[in-house]
């Protein structure tokens, strides 16, 4: 059965999958609050008990009205414990009042669930790291190292009345279809990080939103670099970061050459293919069918399929065209389905020309795209241009996440696991990034020698 659409007509473009960005944006849909939950969620293989989000609140006041509940269940658990009930009120107000529960483990930022919507947008940012997740999600409960109080406080949530499993092989993405990986060599990456993160909670805790902000650029970089490729499978582009207290100079090449510059040139790209990745695709909702990227539907193309992208390629351009004087500009007589498949890419990528009626569209993707997911990294440097920085904060948990469960890595397989992410810096910055960790305490030198520095973690 061919995984194209039986009948393929031309209309609006549209974008479920894959990338959050969309060509009407609203205020508060990248909130990385509501992202950082969904990890979650899909991480614990927990959700809030669907009873209490069936609560009748008003949306604003959705997550403090459980939140009573949950106060409720846990005093009833307390008081089952204390011998004088007034010690109830102290525990009150040094967890609930200022909102000190969300600092004992990363359960608890599923209150944070509370008011989402199924037809929410804010779906659309923590759709992409479900999708990089492709259902993973830990094994066992990870020990969450707490005082008396607060072990108290995490078995209470743990309850079936607040909380209930959540099965991660049900999820839905994308209007209830699930995706494979469009950038496997980085989901992997990712997932190893998540578990990294999720074995030590409080540390989880304090760079979770870091981790999904560096990820959220890492994977718009990677899928605009690999966007085009449709050979092969997406293999890590070098990515030249430099710490924030350095210089950026002409003299420095790879910074132009394989930064941010190089990402910009191919942005404008990731909307025109993927919606028309996803207008051809049939996808079963029912059975749950895999939506696939470019790069793998292309694979399944079969002869049978040529006549189909043939006739939807005429269409699709002569529906694009503005004025009378429509001519198919392509080779009639080809019988490759590839071949078809590269006109209509082409097609898409042309209704967006600065000329036509839909520039403007891909115009708001590509300024929401720019703002949201990349200025966190991206900085003006002069005449050098943009530039990819990267802070003291992101350079130590990108150094903790790289070293992982060794205790130390030599500088230079440091450098291998941060490319393995996409992840490089030039020789000047490898100097710079030696004397950061001098300065923290983290590192070992054997001898005046790169090979003999050793890098520790710092957790």
């Amino acid at each position: 059965m061919s995984i194209i659409k039986s009948d393929l007509k031309p209309s609006s473009n549209v974008l479920n999958s894959y990338f959050p960005a969309r060509t009407n944006v609203k205020e508060g849909d990248f909130d990385w609050g509501v992202a950082k939950a969904i990890v979650i969620r899909n991480l614990y293989r927990k959700d809030i008990n669907s009873k209490l989000k069936k609560i009748q609140a008003e949306s604003s006041q959705k997550e403090k009205v459980i939140l009573d509940v949950f106060l409720k269940q846990c005093k009833e658990d307390f008081l089952l414990k204390l011998d004088d009930e007034a010690l109830w009120d102290y525990i009150k107000d040094m967890y609930f009042e200022n909102n000190a529960i969300y600092e004992i483990s990363p359960e608890f930022l599923l209150f944070k669930l509370a008011p989402l919507t199924a037809s929410s947008s804010q779906h659309n940012l923590a759709n992409m790291f479900s999708s990089m997740m492709r259902g993973y999600g830990l094994k066992e409960s990870i020990a969450t190292v707490n005082n008396f109080l607060e072990s108290h406080i995490l078995s209470s949530l743990r309850s079936e009345n607040i909380l209930e499993d959540f099965d991660a092989g049900t999820r839905l993405l994308s209007k209830g279809i699930n995706e494979d990986a469009y950038l496997p060599f980085l989901s992997d990456c990712f997932n190893q990080d998540l578990d990294f993160l999720a074995h030590r909670p409080k540390y989880m805790l304090q760079q979770l939103e870091n981790l999904l902000r560096l990820y959220g650029y890492l994977y718009t970089a990677q899928l605009a670099l690999n966007i085009k490729n449709l050979e092969q499978e997406p293999s890590p582009k070098p990515l030249y970061f430099i710490m924030e207290n350095e210089a950026a100079s002409r003299e420095r090449p790879d910074l132009v050459r394989h930064g941010h510059q190089s990402v910009q040139r191919f942005i404008p790209y990731i909307f025109p293919y993927l919606s028309m990745s996803e207008s051809l695709q049939d996808t079963d909702k029912e059975n749950n069918q895999h939506r696939l990227p470019l790069w793998k539907l292309i694979t399944k193309l079969k002869p049978e399929d040529t006549p189909k992208l043939k006739k939807y390629a005429e269409d699709f351009s002569k529906n694009r065209h503005d004025g009378d004087d429509f001519k198919f500009p392509y080779e009639d007589e080809n019988d490759d389905p590839k071949y078809w498949l590269n006109c209509l890419l082409i097609e898409a990528v042309k209704q967006f020309d600065k000329k036509k009626s839909r520039a403007a569209a891909n115009e708001k993707f590509i300024k929401t795209t720019e703002i949201e997911l990349c200025s966190e990294f991206v900085k003006a440097r002069g005449q050098v241009g943009k530039v990819l920085v990267m802070n003291q904060d992101y350079i130590s948990l990108i150094t903790n996440l790289a070293v992982g469960s060794a205790d130390k890595l030599r500088f230079h397989e440091l450098l291998e696991s941060f490319k393995l992410r996409g992840i490089c810096f030039d020789r000047q910055s490898q100097k710079a990034l030696i004397q950061f960790y001098e300065r923290v305490g983290n590192v070992e030198r054997m001898s005046d020698s790169g090979d003999a520095v050793y890098v520790r973690k710092t957790v």
